[in-house]
């Protein structure tokens, strides 16, 4: 009797681990589907960021039509370079599509649901 406690607590917990970690990436796809609908407004917009380590980032920043490509650590931001714009704005326009397709199927999975 006590092994089948056991085994219903370790199956409720995996339950739930995977339930918080299903919502962890469903969040951040929608956040990152969010950022890229917002840009399209908006004066300034982080486009990208990659941390280089713990206090250490490069970021590519939209400015009104121009693209920058930002260093940026702790209490400092620095101006590395201005990036074309040809080079950037197919990547954006490729992400856009990738976050309408995930829409899409997260709309079509929901629809199914009800």
């Amino acid at each position: 009797m006590e092994l089948t406690v056991w085994i219903r607590a370790i199956t409720a917990l995996a339950i739930v681990a995977l339930l918080l970690y299903g919502m962890f990436w469903l969040l951040r796809l929608l956040s990152q589907g969010r950022l890229l609908t917002l840009g399209r407004s908006r004066l300034s917009v982080v486009i990208e960021s990659t941390f280089l380590s713990q206090n250490t980032a490069v970021h590519v920043v939209k400015v009104a039509n121009r693209f920058y490509l930002v260093g940026a650590s702790n209490g400092h931001v620095a101006l590395i370079t201005e990036l074309p714009a040809q080079e950037i704005e197919p990547f954006v326009e490729a992400q856009r599509q990738a976050v309408a397709v995930q829409s899409q199927r997260i709309g079509a999975l929901f629809k199914r649901r009800k």
